[in-house]
This record gives structure tokens, sequence and C-alpha cells, in this order.
């Protein structure tokens, strides 16, 4: 028997009580068919329903419902052609639904539907429960619980392990990453959205797991990433709350320069907000990250252009060293002389950010030890406060930074101190400052920097250096040990157009007499390919205390000396006009000593004849000898120096111009040498380095 019904019914309980009370029949009906056109369950729109009730036997019965359309709440949205075949239905007022069937249906997020599936309706309470177990997904599976009364409806999911390619593409219609991240991983979900009538609720967990990302220009990078990202939005009128929380727990991670290892600094980060139509406001952040960084904070977020723009205020409980160096700064410094920083210590402050960009800051040092280049640069025990604004944001607070040790490039010193302003790109002392250099001090009297680290670069210093011991220096810089003091005068120096000027000569006393350099300018200065030149002069220089510097042997007397036209470039001499010569009139003691006539024998070319005489004859019976004068001048053009020496001798020039008896004389022959002969020609332990 068929009965047909085409009328407006208000509930799908009416329909199975209908049902129910022709059961009595059974034994004169096989089958009851019901077609509803419109009708409405627990507040869903349900269209063109068809259901038909089947007599399988005295103990069983099956019933299939079809629906054309009903349309479900976001994200739901509409599902077509949907069938319910159940196998175990349900009839016992006030109870009805299905124990046991099977629900297929097309639309909604998945564009397909197809699972195991429980549903039950009490037309009493108005409560109808919909439960359905391994529906395909995205390449994997997911099972779903919905509850729908009176009040409103609550739907529950969760998915198996789903590959995140796989997932992305799923959610597309709502949520697009960029199109130039590409890789994959392993995504798993849950979550529970409800409406009781005062608006949507949604409350999701998303699990990763070996997640490998990367964009075209490789500046967002994951590496085994796995983490626990959970959401819970609340809608309220126009707005919607969200409480945010992300735990890192282990892999890396790259975004632009800054980077991250979860497995040794394991991330969680808080934060709760107001979402509305262009505007973010973050209430209060708390990102923590072990043995790295502790930071909170609140502010708000523009969404009103192309990129989302952060504006805030945020308090730096703690920053730990060396983590923070390696994620936050070693790659941006990679290629600098610091990018090798060994760190230590830590740092508290806050910092003030305005549309994306560091509107103020402020941290305090705390024993913060810093070692860079290999240890050619270093500072322990770093404390004090550390201001910077912006340029143009009003007068720069004075910061202070001290320290109570440090050194670079073989020098090394005690505690010190320097007071200063800095702002924008830019950085000044804002009074004298001294740091000790061994015994000794360099004395600042005034430095300062503008547009830091772009191509117009300014630096201006002036200063000096109080003696220190040459010893000492000679020491730390892998010298040869030698006697004296290093005292100078800076001048004003300028660093403008790439262009490092000194505005004056710089003096300084050494071996006993004095040394001013002047005209020096040092074309591109931090660039791989430096340029010198300078004009050197010395006079009154003791040789007895250079040459105990350097191995050649024993000379006593003056020396003054002139290097004009001094180029050199990436370090290496490309032209000079030297001259190294005993000062006229100069009544010192003259002596040279065997061993420095052997080793001056060398430069002027031939010199194994002078050799030869020291061996034998009388000489050979002789230590030292007197000596009128000593010279030499080297002229270099290109790889080539023209020789010569302090006067005229027959067939060359004299090097050494012997006086009294016995008497020996050193004359160089070779007018033009090759500059690396030249310089193979000098013991490494006489120019005190190798020369290039």
């Amino acid at each position: 028997m068929t009965s047909r019904s085409n009328h407006r019914c208000r509930s799908f309980a009416g329909i199975l009580v209908g049902v129910l009370g022709l059961v009595p029949l059974a034994h004169a009906i096989d089958a009851i068919e019901l077609e509803v056109r419109e009708m409405t369950v627990a507040g869903i729109p349900v269209a063109d329903t068809h259901l038909r009730f089947d007599l399988v036997s005295d103990q069983q019965t099956r019933l299939v419902l079809k629906a054309r359309e009903v349309t479900l709440p976001a994200p739901a949205g509409k599902l077509a052609n949907l069938e319910l075949a159940c196998e175990r239905p349900v009839i016992a007022e006030p109870e009805f639904g299905c124990a046991a069937g099977r629900f297929s249906a097309r639309g909604g997020p998945t564009g397909t539907i197809d699972a195991q599936i429980v549903a039950g309706l009490r037309s009493d309470t108005g409560v109808t429960t919909f439960n359905a177990r391994g529906m395909k997904v995205a390449g994997t599976t997911a099972n779903v619980e919905a509850l729908l009364d009176r009040t409103g409806w609550r739907v529950k999911g969760s998915t198996a392990r789903a590959k995140f390619s796989a997932l992305r593409k799923f959610a597309e219609p709502w949520f697009q990453l960029p199109a130039d991240i590409t890789g994959d991983g392993e995504v798993q979900l849950q979550g529970t959205f409800a409406d009781a009538g005062k608006g949507l609720t949604a409350d999701v967990t998303a699990s990763l797991a070996a997640l490998d990302l990367t964009n075209e220009a490789s500046t967002v990078v994951t590496d085994k990433l796995a983490a626990v990202a959970h959401l819970r939005a609340e809608t309220r009128g126009e707005a919607t709350l969200l409480d945010v929380s992300l735990e890192g727990s282990s892999g890396q991670a790259l975004a632009g320069p800054v980077y991250f290892d979860f497995g040794a600094n394991p991330l969680r980060l808080e934060a709760r907000g107001n979402l509305g139509a262009q505007e973010f406001v973050l209430d209060s952040m708390h990102l923590r990250q072990a043995k790295l960084l502790d930071m909170r904070g609140s502010g708000r977020v523009n969404l009103a252009g192309d990129i989302p723009s952060l504006s805030g205020e945020f308090t730096l409980d703690k920053v730990e060293f060396p983590a923070a160096f390696t994620a936050y700064a070693a790659n941006f410094l990679a290629t600098s002389m610091i990018g090798d920083a060994k760190t230590r210590g830590s740092l508290t402050g806050e910092v003030s950010i305005l549309d994306n960009a560091v509107h103020a800051l402020h941290v305090k040092p705390d024993d913060l030890d810093f070692t860079a280049n290999q240890g050619s640069l270093h500072l322990k025990g770093m404390h004090g406060e550390i201001f910077w604004a912006p340029a143009g944001a009003g007068d720069a607070r004075i910061s202070r930074l001290a320290w109570n040790g440090g050194g670079a490039y073989g020098l090394s010193g005690g505690s010190a101190e320097i007071e200063f302003v800095a702002y924008g790109a830019n950085f000044a002392l804002t009074r004298p400052a001294k740091l000790p250099v061994f015994d000794g001090a360099l004395v600042i009297d005034n430095f300062a920097m503008g547009n830091l680290g772009a191509d117009n670069m300014e630096v201006s210093f002036k200063g000096a250096v109080e003696p220190i011991s040459m010893q000492l220096l000679a020491k730390g810089f892998g010298w040869p040990e030698f006697s004296g003091t290093l005292a100078a005068s800076i001048p004003g120096v300028r660093l403008k157009d790439n262009v490092l000027t000194f505005d004056g000569n710089v003096e300084s006393q050494v071996f006993g007499g004095r040394i001013s350099g002047s005209n020096i300018r040092l074309q591109d200065p931090l660039g791989n390919h430096p340029q010198f030149f300078a004009d050197v002069r010395a006079r009154d220089l003791d040789l007895g205390l250079v040459t105990q510097t350097f191995e050649v042997g024993s000379i006593t007397g003056k020396l003054e000396a002139d290097v004009l036209g001094l180029e050199l470039f990436d370090w290496t001499p490309q032209a000079f006009d030297a001259r190294l010569a005993t000062p006229k009139g100069d009544k010192s003691r003259h002596r040279i000593s065997a061993k420095a006539v052997s080793t001056l024998s060398n430069v002027g070319g031939g010199g194994g004849g002078v050799v030869q005489a020291l061996q034998s004859g009388l000489l050979k019976f002789f230590d030292e000898y007197s000596y009128d004068k000593i010279g030499i001048r080297c002229r270099l053009i290109g790889a080539v120096c023209e020789m010569s020496g302090v006067e005229v001798a027959p067939n060359g020039y004299y090097i050494v111009k012997g006086a009294g008896i016995p008497r020996i004389d050193i004359v160089g022959n070779q007018g033009r040498v090759n500059w690396n002969q030249l310089m193979s020609s000098i013991p490494k332990d006489w120019s005190g380095a190798t020369v290039k």
C-alpha cells in the first residue's frame, strides 16, 4: 500500500507520528511513502522531501528519506540530493530516528557527503542529533556530531591526519595562502561550531607535524615543524572576540631574517582580541620561548590596507642570549664583521611599534657579553640603558652603556662607560669618553655617525692616544716585541661620500722620534677593496731601538724616513716614493754589526761579495763597523721599484757608506727591482709582518 501526502508540514515529527499511526495496519501494508513539498526541522528549511517506510518483516523495517535541498547555517551551507537509508529506524514516541544508517548528499564544504550515521529526534523536546563517521574529506576521514534544538545548533568535527596540501586545497574557498608558498606536512583538525541564539562561536584546534614549507624567495621556510594552534571565536554583533594560542614544540622556522628553533626554544603564544571589519584590537598578548624570550603587550592591527599594519606597546620581560642573537640577529648580520658573534647574558626593556615599524626602543643589558670576528672584537659584562627613537620623533634620550672589559683586534682594556644618543640611523657621543687600551687609552673628544649602514653614511671623530707601551701593542698585534711607547694626536676624521679623510696630520711618538701622517684618505673603507692614500714622514728615529725590535742586526744612529704619495689598493702597495736615510748633520754614534751588513747587502742585489768579504781577511775579526751614512730609496710604480741609495757609488749606489778602519761599504747595483722580489729579500722578522 502506498500513501501520498502533498501539504505543508511544520514538524518532521508530525510525519513520523503519522507513519506510526499506520503501523498497526502492518499486516495489510508493504510500504508507506510520504512526500512533503516544504517543511522545517528545528529551524532548518527542507525542500521536496520523500519518505519511504518499508515493512520488510514483522521483525525488520527500513526507512529511506530523501530531500532535494536543505539549507544549513554557515559553514555547511546548502546540501542537495540528500538521502538517508536507515536499516534500524527508531519509531517510539517521543523518540524517532535511525540507530544505524548511511547518509549521502552533494554540496557543503566537502563537496560530497558519504558517511555512516546515527540520527535522532525527540518530539517532546524538539532536540535533533546527528552523528556521522568515516566521511571522506581532503584525502582523509572525518567524524561529525551535530545537535539542533529550539534554541540553536552545535556541530563538532574532527579529522584523522591529513596532508597539508590536500587540506589547503579544500580550504581555498574560505582561506588562501600566498601562491608561491609550497611544501607539505601533516595536519589534524578538531573543532566545535555553535549558535545558541546569541551569535556564532567556534573552537578549533589544528595539530601540525613534519611541516615543510617555503616561498619562492626562501624568506619563509619551515623544516619538520610541529605545532598546535588553538582558536576560539565568538561573534557579538559586528565584532568577533578571538582567543588564540600557539605552541611550537619541535622543528625550525625562518621568517625573513628571524630564525626559530622550537626544539631548543619551545614557543607558546597567547593572545586575545576583538576582530572588527577593518581592525583587530589586540587586548593582550604573551609570547614565551624557553631560554630566549618572554614578551607581553597590547595593540591594534589595521586591516584596511593591502598589508595588515600593527601598532602597539610591548614589554620585554626577558631576552636571553645566545639564543636571542641566533634567532633575531645572526641571519641579518651573517655577512658583516660581527656575524659570527658569541653572546651571553640577558636584557629587558620596552618596544613601541607603529605601522609595523619600531617607533621607540628601550633596553637594559644585564651582564651581557659580546665576542665577534673570531674574538677580535669583545665586550664583557655590558650593562646600562639604551634608548632609540626614529629621526624627527623629538629630543633623543641619553643612553648609557658600560662594560667591565673589552678590546678589538688584539687590543684589550679595562672597564669603560660611554654616554650617547641614538635616533634613526644616527649615533653620537654626548660627552668625551676614555677607552682603556693596555696601559694607555684612546681618548675620544667627539664621535658621531649619520645614515648608519647606508651608502651615504657619515662619520666624524676627534681624539688622541695616551701613551701605550709598544711592547704590549706589538704582542697584541703579533709583531716582534719592541720597547718605547705610542702616543698620538688624532685630528678631525670625517667619512662622507664613502671617503674617510683626516682634517690635519696624525702625529705619534715611537722609537724615540716622531711620525707624522698627512693627506690621509681612505676610499670605500667598509668595502671589499678599500683604497688608501697618505704621505708619511718620520724624524729622529733611534736606529738602536728599531733594530732591537727586528732581528736584522744592530745599527746605532738616527734615521729619518719619508713615504710620499703612498697608494694602497686592498692594502697592497700600488705606488709610493720611499726614502730612509741618516739625517744631515747627525752627530750620534754610527755603528753597524756584521749581521746588519749581511742583511742590508741582500737589498741592493748581488750581496754575496759583501758576505764573502765579511767571512775572510781582516774583516772576519770584527763584529761591528763604523759608517758615515745609511740610505735607500724605492720609487714604486706598478710592480717595479726604481732603486737608489744615499749617494752615487762606482757601479751603483751606496746603501751604507762606511767610515774609519776597517771600512765596509754596501753598494747596490740593481736600478729596477720587482716589488715582490724585493720583499722576499727582506726577512719577515725585519718587516714585522707578511707583506703583500
